[in-house]
């Protein structure tokens, strides 16, 4: 017995010594200026804490305001949470707000909630975006330029680390001022530069944490790539379609830095893209930018760049020279088809018509739904066609060849469709007629062989 009573003594001991500790592990707070001046009001912090929190997880932000507000207003430092659940709380009240006037009023609390966050825990590039894509929810075009300085700013200071879906409000409220007047043409192309470096920054960003295979980090990592990506086409799309894309307000701007920068790989890089992108190819800077990055670093991009420039300057032979280095140096299977789809018309307008089809075949071998390619053969078989065979029924039975091509390009790729029809209507009319036809054997339907470098087996139909 007296074993026992001894051992229940000290259960009882030990359960008080763990109940005080975690008292006073509780009551910590009294001890800290962060709660308060002293400790009455740090109760009082702890206290109303407690309070909203319970509102809060019921999700009854309505009750939950007034315990929050009094730990806004008196112990601001205590917690991150006072001002992300305070964001939320408020967010609620406003979507639930029917009376425009009290609406604003709730607004302007959010950004206000925001704008301490930052005085007391920092991290202002982070908080920066969440704001101004806030702000531009609830305003839109009102607050574009607040926006707009807001959202650049936070680029500026996240870089990599910033979220998908920010920088394509900041390129829009960049346009909409700029369609307001609010600014000039500079200044969109200077938000442009900025979204895609930083898209750039951020996809390499998501790309490392998703090759890392830490199984926490990395499925967030692929879906923010995704959302990335509809960044991307959304910048390219407000960018091209706002109007301050012209070649003369990008010569202007990138003229007058060209000394300064000409032996800067990626500013040349940037220059070129934003060119060719708006089709300022054939203007000198173009050409001066594209040379000088080749003798850098020759890539894909550069010597095609460079393949397109001689070609509109009907230097044929050098545009050919630089496409075969843009399809070699180019890994992007996409982008190679599309090289040696345009190195293809190039040879045809030097009536390398078989070459023609080796170089639309290779760019169908990169990309078999690239329908251009297609097209290419198409028209290759046309222009040759008096010269395949002996007799005109030879000669005319190549537009059955030429049509099947054009028929597969509509049906690979949709976006020929216009193009390939009307192709088809205007070599349909070259067909063999029926009599001729059957002069040499030939009825609806019968396989023929198209002679010449084409042969190759079609169908007969009239």
């Amino acid at each position: 017995m007296k074993t026992f009573a001894y051992k229940f003594g000290v259960l009882a001991v030990s359960v008080m010594m763990m109940a005080n500790i975690a008292n006073a592990q509780q009551k910590k707070y009294l001890s800290d200026p962060k709660y308060g001046p002293d400790s009455a009001a740090r109760e009082e912090c702890a206290m109303r804490m407690s309070l909203y929190n319970e509102f809060y997880k019921q999700k009854n932000y309505k009750d939950a305001v007034n315990d929050w507000r009094k730990v806004y207003q008196n112990c601001p430092a205590a917690s991150k949470n006072t001002f992300i659940r305070g964001a939320t709380i408020y967010k609620n009240l406003i979507n639930a707000e029917k009376n425009a006037a009290a609406k604003s009023k709730l607004i302007d609390t959010l950004m206000q909630i925001y704008d301490q966050r930052i005085v007391y825990f920092k991290q202002e590039g982070a908080v920066l975006a969440i704001k101004g894509v806030d702000l531009y929810s609830y305003r839109g075009k009102d607050a574009s330029g607040e926006v707009y300085e807001m959202l650049k700013k936070s680029c500026e200071l996240e870089k990599g680390e910033t979220s998908a879906g920010v920088i394509t409000v900041m390129m829009q409220t960049a346009v909409d001022q700029y369609k307001a007047e609010e600014i000039d043409g500079a200044e969109v192309i200077s938000a442009y530069e900025l979204a895609m470096s930083t898209l750039d920054a951020a996809i390499a960003n998501n790309k490392s944490i998703a090759a890392s295979g830490d199984a926490k980090k990395v499925p967030a990592a692929q879906k923010e790539l995704e959302n990335l990506d509809v960044d991307l086409k959304n910048v390219e799309a407000l960018f091209s379609e706002s109007g301050a894309a012209t070649c003369d307000a990008l010569v202007a701007i990138f003229g007058a830095k060209y000394d300064a920068n000409k032996d800067d790989v990626e500013w040349l890089k940037k220059v070129t893209k934003l060119l060719d992108k708006t089709d300022c190819n054939s203007d000198p800077l173009f050409a001066k930018a594209s040379e000088a990055l080749y003798a850098l670093e020759p890539s894909a991009v550069a010597a095609r760049n460079l393949a397109r420039l001689f070609l509109a300057k009907q230097d044929l032979a050098k545009a050919a020279g630089y496409y075969q280095n843009a399809c070699d140096l180019q890994e992007d299977n996409v982008a190679k088809s599309q090289y040696y789809y345009e190195w293809s018309q190039v040879v045809f307008a030097q009536k390398g018509f078989q070459r023609v089809r080796e170089l639309a075949n290779l760019a169908l071998k990169a990309n078999p739904a690239n329908g251009k390619a297609y097209l290419a053969i198409g028209k290759a078989y046309a222009a040759d066609a008096q010269n395949i065979g002996q007799e005109q029924v030879e000669h005319n039975a190549t537009y059955w060849a030429a049509v099947d091509k054009f028929m597969k390009a509509k049906q690979v790729d949709p976006s020929c469709e216009a193009e390939a029809n009307d192709l088809i209507n205007t070599y349909k009319k070259h067909f063999p007629n029926k009599e001729e036809a059957f002069m040499f054997g030939i009825q609806e339907g019968s396989s023929v062989t198209v002679g010449g470098w084409i042969n190759e087996k079609t169908t007969a139909r009239f």
